[in-house]
């Protein structure tokens, strides 16, 4: 039976969720499913893995920026393509979400995003066969990956329908879109004082 491999990712802790971090994860995930024979659940992609001591699989995994028809060539592949973000406000007005012992306002908002997965076979059956490898295990996975991230919401949300893929003649694909979600929260703190003690001899000097 597949099993979770997945690889924590610290920065993600460290660096909070970002553009191209949520870019590698997604690569991250897919690679440590399809690496592994024992992961993959339908045998006809099970000899199709990534050999480390030649460098090369037999399912590529990548980037839509880095993605040219040529790099995929006769291989399936499965890429990873990233889609606009949304901002949602918590809080008051000003996003103002509760403050510091010492004061300072605690600033909240609610970040929303989400990925949309290829995989592209060059027959159409096979592509169904790996878009349902893809999008179960996103789906299987999804509370370890949003435990492991430090996500409020991490799910599969739509299987689109088997499409020829325009940029690569007689290939086929399944679009497959995982969203999530999570807190970003942040604290402005003033390093000048608020007020600024006044001498009775320096009022004194400008008039008063």
């Amino acid at each position: 039976m597949p099993e979770d491999r997945t690889t924590r990712v610290s920065n993600l802790c460290s660096y909070n969720q970002r553009p191209l971090l949520m870019d590698g994860l997604m690569k991250q995930l897919l690679i440590d499913h399809l690496a592994n024979p024992d992961n993959i659940e339908h045998p006809e992609f099970r000899h199709r893995v990534w050999k480390p001591e030649k460098c090369e699989s037999g399912i590529l995994v990548e980037l839509a920026p880095a993605w040219t028809p040529v790099v995929t060539e006769m291989r399936p592949a499965v890429i990873i393509k990233r889609n606009d973000w949304t901002c949602i406000k918590r809080g008051t007005f000003g996003n103002i979400s509760g403050s510091t012992v010492e004061g300072d306002y605690r600033y909240t908002k609610y970040m929303k995003g989400s990925h949309t997965l290829f995989p592209i076979c060059k027959k159409w059956a096979e592509a169904e066969i790996l878009a349902a490898e893809v999008y179960r295990h996103m789906m299987h996975f999804s509370p370890v990956f949003r435990h492991y991230f430090n996500l409020m919401m991490f799910e599969l949300v739509q299987v689109g329908q088997l499409h020829e893929v325009e940029e690569c003649e007689e290939h086929w694909t399944v679009p497959i879109t995982v969203a999530y979600a999570w807190e970003e929260t942040w604290i402005l703190r003033q390093h000048a004082p608020r007020l600024k003690v006044f001498r009775m001899s320096q009022l004194l000097q400008i008039g008063y």
